[in-house]
């Protein structure tokens, strides 16, 4: 019974999740710099020198495998859908062990699956912008975050050879998740004493890198291009992904208040000599040390401005603490008397009855009504797409020069772009460059809003203003043959496709 009511609750979780998320979202944000990878990985004459391709190649390497294998097999849109629902479900199950794991019960276990999938409570969140489940079109950080999920639930089993291999499989999807995740698995065998015993952790910790082993040679290769260039200066992190470094007093507000929650509840149980104290040691050492890396890091990045730890981004696993309090705070002794303990249970099902039809209620009430549907935004009503898709079908094979803060082009078009904000470079791997050809888009001068949205905004605008003599050089610098423009640019050449918003043109 147990067994069949926490693959019912996986099932509808993963359901709510995708309709919430206004359906399988394809062709959407990060995917812009993957499927081209994608495409060239099963077919290596894809956008020949593509410059994107180029900066993204050894951008979550092995994620991208998976897809390019499973895209041989069952096509693109249907290994996207898969990956999709694995993900998600490698999440809950993950949830559901660690929940076991603490002796939760059943409906403590759904109420905290179904506000893990509605996004009450801030569950889904940390300090920065990247969610638990992931931030819409399915991607590496899903899959590393379920892996690292069910490592916890090792520990607290006080499985250590299971944690490191599991942590090895987060390496394996996410280089900088699973390097996080290594330091919290090492501070917990410190903290418990585990490394004197090496049987305990040695063979795990073997497999894990084991399994890693491929996102490890392609964290070389990566360093062989430059990874580390400049990682001291953070002028391009302002630029291009502020969202992922800022401190942000409300998120950080509520990670500590979940915190604080765990806290209070181990130390009442320690006091009582409960033995709850002793199963939630783990989940405390893991969230204290969390929260020590996100300080860590907000004292190079606000104040040192070193830049060597701050690019190590050690905020990322901060999504794991709202989860970890809410186990504490669900841990409450039940009743023993067996009306009420039913009566519990019904009450927790109803607290997630009220969590699901409000997330759903208020998400019918927006732009993106939920939706089971696969979603390709290569597909959508927009002028944008629009254009991209012409390009695709009756454009010719060239390299375009785009507005740099759209998104998509070469995913959408099949066609080479000379730089997209979007798709931006690892580390110092071709920041140059991509810095280079933005500017060259710009004017001469890259633009300094606060926000990564405001920057691409500027990019546009700056990139409308060009003219025929602008688009001249570029054909001489780059070999830029057509463009895509917005209707209001000045620029002139031979227009081959025209919609309200932009209009394709082959260059004089």
């Amino acid at each position: 019974m147990q067994w069949a009511w926490m693959l019912a609750c996986t099932a509808a979780c993963v359901a709510l999740t995708i309709a919430l998320d206004g359906g399988v979202q394809i062709a959407r944000e990060n995917h812009a710099g993957l499927l081209p990878v994608v495409r060239r990985l099963l077919d290596p004459s894809h956008l020949p020198g593509d410059f994107g391709i180029e900066l993204r190649a050894h951008h979550h390497r092995v994620f991208a495998w998976m897809v390019a294998g499973l895209s041989s097999v069952i096509g693109e849109t249907r290994a996207f859908a898969a990956l999709t629902i694995s993900g998600y479900a490698a999440v809950f199950g993950a949830v559901w062990a660690l929940g076991h794991a603490l002796r939760l019960d059943a409906a403590r276990i759904t109420v905290l699956c179904v506000a893990l999938a509605s996004g009450a409570l801030f569950l889904d969140h940390g300090v920065e912008a990247n969610r638990l489940l992931g931030n819409g079109p399915i991607m590496p950080p899903t899959f590393a975050h379920a892996a690292l999920m069910g490592a916890i639930a090792a520990m607290v089993a006080r499985h250590w050879n299971i944690a490191c291999a599991l942590t090895g499989a987060a390496l394996l999807v996410h280089l900088q998740i699973g390097a996080i995740g290594m330091v919290v698995l090492a501070v917990a065998l410190i903290t418990f004493g585990v490394w004197r015993t090496p049987r305990g952790w040695l063979q795990g910790l073997v497999a894990g890198l084991l399994i890693a082993a491929p996102a490890l040679l392609d964290l070389w290769a990566l360093s062989q291009q430059g990874l580390t260039r400049g990682i001291g200066q953070l002028d391009d992190v302002a630029f291009r992904m502020p969202q992922h470094f800022e401190f942000h007093a409300n998120r950080v507000a509520a990670v500590l208040v979940y915190v604080i929650a765990l806290l209070a509840g181990v130390r009442r149980w320690h006091r009582r000599g409960d033995v709850r104290a002793s199963r939630f040691a783990p989940v405390t050492c893991v969230a204290l040390t969390l929260v020590a890396l996100c300080a860590l890091h907000y004292l190079d990045y606000e104040l040192l401005r070193t830049g060597v730890i701050s690019r190590i981004q050690l905020l990322r696993l901060s999504v794991l603490v709202p989860v970890l309090g809410a186990c504490a705070l669900l841990a409450t002794r039940p009743a023993q008397c067996a009306d009420s303990l039913r009566r519990q249970r019904v009450g927790f099902l109803l607290v997630a009855a009220v969590f699901a039809g409000g997330a759903w209620a208020n998400a019918a009430r927006g732009d993106e009504p939920p939706t089971l549907r696969v979603v390709d935004h290569a597909r959508d009503p927009t002028d944008w797409a629009d254009a991209s898709r012409w390009v695709r079908a009756n454009g010719p094979v060239a390299l375009y020069v785009t507005p740099p803060g759209q998104t998509g082009f070469a995913a959408f078009a099949r066609r080479s772009t000379l730089v997209e904000f979007k798709i931006n470079p690892d580390g110092g791997a071709g920041l140059l460059e991509w810095q280079a050809r933005l500017s060259a888009l710009s004017g001469g001068r890259l633009p300094v809003p606060r926000t990564r949205a405001q920057v691409a905004k500027a990019l546009d605008a700056a990139y409308a203003q060009r003219n025929t003599a602008d688009f001249a050089r570029l054909r001489a610098r780059y070999g830029v043959t057509h463009a895509v423009l917005p209707s209001s640019s000045p620029a002139a050449g031979t227009v081959l496709y025209r919609n309200p918003s932009y209009r394709v043109i082959a260059l004089p």
